[in-house]
């Protein structure tokens, strides 16, 4: 057997390590995707880290879809009574008999503060686009129907409120503390009013002064 040098073994070493670095990043990447069979599309789902990646905006009519509450079914069927207006049974119906959809028919701005609200919850989320009726059509470029949420102060939870902000939008921590910041600042545009409602009610909760507009 050939003698090998320490600096040897340490190189062998160093090689072993780096292979199973970049295994962990493999399978953390893949964890972070999962495949959508229902609409043949890739959806991104919050990551092993349990961050909830921002949405681009998309054109059409969308559906949000809960396919597991996690480990906090308490907290979701929460968020999801605030999002729907549903009682506490239909909400908890809607939980234990996942996959359901949560949202139908809206716009992808609705269905993506929704789909950042459950998926902080800790729900398996995703948004799926459906088939545009000349109802849902209809409903959706009604006038009067597009909604702003601004906040006018923080008020005294500061930290409270920028978390809320970016549960909200997916923006960072600057960028929410910004917007707390520097008031009146909106937080939301163009999003229908029982977005709205459910956004208002979780940044006032939070202790901020905040109102719906019309955008």
């Amino acid at each position: 057997m050939p003698d090998i040098s320490l600096t040897d073994w340490l190189a062998l070493a160093l090689f072993l390590a780096g292979g199973g670095l970049v295994a962990l990043m493999v399978i953390v990447t893949q964890r972070s995707y999962r495949r959508d069979e229902r609409t043949e599309h890739w959806v991104q789902y919050p990551t092993a880290k349990g961050e909830v990646p921002v949405v681009p905006p998309q054109p059409g009519l969308w559906a949000l879809v809960v396919d597991d509450a996690g480990r906090k079914p308490i907290q979701v069927v929460k968020e999801i009574r605030a999002l729907t207006r549903l009682g506490l049974v239909e909400a908890k119906q809607l939980v234990d008999h996942a996959p359901s959809t949560i949202l139908s028919g809206v716009d992808h701005a609705a269905a993506s503060v929704a789909y950042r609200v459950l998926a902080t919850a800790g729900a398996t989320v995703r948004i799926t686009e459906v088939a545009a009726t000349p109802e849902a059509l209809a409903r959706a470029a009604a006038p009067g129907d597009s909604y702003a949420v601004v906040v006018d102060h923080a008020g005294p939870k500061h930290i409270q409120v920028i978390k809320e902000i970016r549960a909200l939008t997916g923006l960072g921590l600057a960028e929410a503390k910004r917007l707390a910041d520097v008031t009146p600042s909106t937080i939301l545009s163009g999003v229908d009013h029982a977005t709205a409602t459910a956004a208002h009610d979780r940044l006032a909760g939070a202790g901020a002064v905040v109102r719906v507009a019309e955008a």
